[in-house]
């Protein structure tokens, strides 16, 4: 698995660490560094070792702010600023990587990420060493590191949709967190745990002009620089399309003699919306593009994407696995980086998953009159616990469950040191973006170089200084758009059904008109993929095969009963889509780690 990986310990290093290793090296490994009790390696294309005096830094990743293009040079980069400023200089680095700093002298391990953690590292303490590795079936060669489900982590998942803060489903393992500084101490076995930056936003004030002019930089910055100075080249870059607003503002923000020379793929099922209005704006932008279909092949094959899906994350992802398939076809059609769309939401919160309000619950959080405590566990747990009324987990009462997720939730709420409407936007930051994005990107990164141009600390700074009423909609792309690709505004917006900028009556027109031909089944109006109706009708056999027989249901996590009445009650018509995918990715879960 891409990434870092190691072991600090007082003894057993040498043995152990061949172990890690073994596991590993399903992929090409940089090289082994044996230092004393230090032990640690990276991984070859983004990977490197370098040592100063007796220093030794383990790298993976790509900076961005940093001079030259080697993985060589960014380490280097970021250990002679470390020597120079400390842990603050990190602050000042942009860019996507993980690293473990080794000192010989005072035998102590740092181990350090970029701050949106968007290389995923789990790391685990036993009773003499400290591991650290992208895989948390690596660590698990450790025989001193327990094979066991965390049940309060499990509540948040079961609750939430995901895992929360740092924790993993497996007892003792967690995840460096962003901006994390944690130094463990061979000598003393403590661990310290700093973190070089928290999100906090900025004080002063923003227009809505120097918003959209800090987008397009960004996007700029992570395509154009990407392939200057013979980089790279120009047909090797792609982008995952649909037909919302996120895809489309880097699709519109890149150079147009690029876009004539790089690839758009679209996912979805065949006569879907989102296939439908991509081509449209693949054709105004004249990139070679592709519609990639989510057919009866997806659906036989569903089986092996969902246990490669949970090869990938560890299980620790809420994932439809609908990427899977795609990856391979990337590589195909010869892209080699892939610009995606992700913490978009945060421009338009209204449409943000589990996370999305209206304009009305926006007003309410921000006159007081709507805790963002109250409006987060009501609205968050609906979309996996909705018309489940007996206990899921065995041996925990509902009531004890619900107490326990509340505590989760209040606790990350109040990290986010907000009280009114922000703190969903710092919540979503925090915790959707911390857990989920890095995984999602995981996948990719399996085959591509993946390029988050809203993943950018001073772009996310920005945009929390508008009004949060500008932060709902479709305010911010309409006139990024309206700026550098009013054509793009010809192209309807999936979410709405309507042209962007349409009034609310008419995107509730559209928004009818919309459902009424997707439920017939009309090309052009449908979702991009129907995992609630193929749970209960091509893929009934599998969830009956992992949930049911001889699956989940047999083992001692949930209650049984529960388990055997959200199945019968989804293949009846009830949705129960998202908890029946988490049960899946579960029972896939327990059989790859072999817990």
């Amino acid at each position: 698995m891409a990434g870092i990986l190691g072991i600090a310990a007082s003894s057993h290093s040498a043995e152990i660490f061949p172990k890690m290793l073994c596991f590993a090296k399903l992929f090409p490994w940089y090289e082994t560094s044996v230092f004393g009790n230090f032990a640690a390696c990276g991984l070859k294309d983004l990977g490197t070792c370098v040592t100063r005096a007796n220093r030794t830094l383990i790298f993976y990743g790509e900076i961005f702010s940093a001079p030259g293009s080697t993985s060589a040079e960014a380490a280097n980069y970021l250990l002679e600023g470390l020597e120079a400023n400390g842990r603050s200089f990190l602050t000042r680095v942009d860019g996507r990587f993980q690293a473990a700093l080794w000192d010989e002298g005072t035998q102590k391990l740092t181990l350090f990420c970029d701050q949106f953690a968007t290389r995923p590292l789990y790391w685990t303490q036993t009773e003499d060493s400290f591991l650290f590795a992208p895989q948390i079936k690596t660590l698990l060669q450790h025989s001193g590191v327990k094979r066991s489900l965390d049940p309060e982590a499990l509540v948040d998942f079961f609750t939430w949709g995901q895992y929360f803060h740092s924790r993993t489903s497996v007892s003792g393992i967690e995840l460096l967190p962003p901006g994390g500084f944690f130094t463990w101490d061979a000598v003393s076995k403590k661990l310290t745990k700093e973190r070089y930056f928290v999100f906090r936003g900025r004080d002063s004030e923003t227009t809505l002009t120097e918003t959209v002019e800090a987008i397009r930089h960004s996007i700029l910055q992570q395509t154009q620089e990407t392939f200057s100075d013979g980089k790279g080249d120009p047909e090797t870059l792609g982008i995952s399309l649909s037909g919302g607003l996120d895809a489309r503002s880097i699709l519109g923000m890149i150079p147009r003699e690029l876009q004539k020379r790089m690839t758009s793929v679209a996912l979805g099922v065949p006569g879907s919306a989102d296939h439908h209005l991509a081509a449209q704006l693949a054709q105004k932008a004249g990139t070679r593009h592709f519609n990639y279909e989510l057919n009866t092949d997806f659906l036989f094959h569903y089986d092996d994407f969902l246990t490669e899906m949970v090869r990938l994350t560890d299980g620790q992802y809420l994932s439809s696995s609908i990427v899977i398939p795609t990856l391979k076809f990337y590589r195909e059609q010869n892209i080699r980086t892939l610009l995606r769309g992700h913490a978009g939401e945060l421009f338009h919160m209204g449409k943000a998953y589990a996370f999305s309000m209206t304009n009305a619950e926006r007003s309410a959080m921000s006159d007081g009159i709507l805790s963002p405590k109250d409006w987060a566990f009501a609205h968050l747990q609906a979309f996996m616990l909705d018309g489940v009324n007996s206990d899921l987990l065995r041996g925990m009462p509902r009531i004890q469950c619900a107490e326990l997720a509340k505590k989760s939730l209040n606790q990350a709420l109040e990290e986010t040191g907000e009280e009114r409407e922000n703190a969903i936007w710092k919540l979503y930051l925090s915790q959707r973006v911390f857990r989920e994005i890095p995984l999602s990107m995981r996948k990719f990164d399996s085959h591509v170089n993946i390029r988050l141009p809203f993943l950018n600390r001073g772009l996310i700074e920005n945009v929390f200084q508008l009004p949060s009423s500008q932060r709902m909609g479709e305010t911010i792309q309409k006139a990024l758009l309206e700026r550098w690709r009013p054509d793009f505004l010809e192209v309807k917006n999936v979410n709405t059904g309507t042209f962007i900028g349409a009034g609310r009556i008419r995107q509730k027109a559209a928004g009818l008109r919309h459902r009424i031909l997707a439920k017939l089944n009309v090309p052009g109006y449908q979702p991009y993929e129907k995992m609630g109706l193929w749970l209960r009708r091509e893929l009934k056999p599998l969830v009956s095969q992992l949930l049911l027989k001889d699956g989940l249901r047999d083992r001692s996590i949930f209650d049984p009963d529960t388990i055997t009445e959200v199945v019968h009650s989804h293949n009846a018509g009830k949705n129960h889509t998202y908890l029946i995918l988490a049960l899946l990715i579960l029972e896939k879960q327990i059989r790859f780690l072999e817990i």
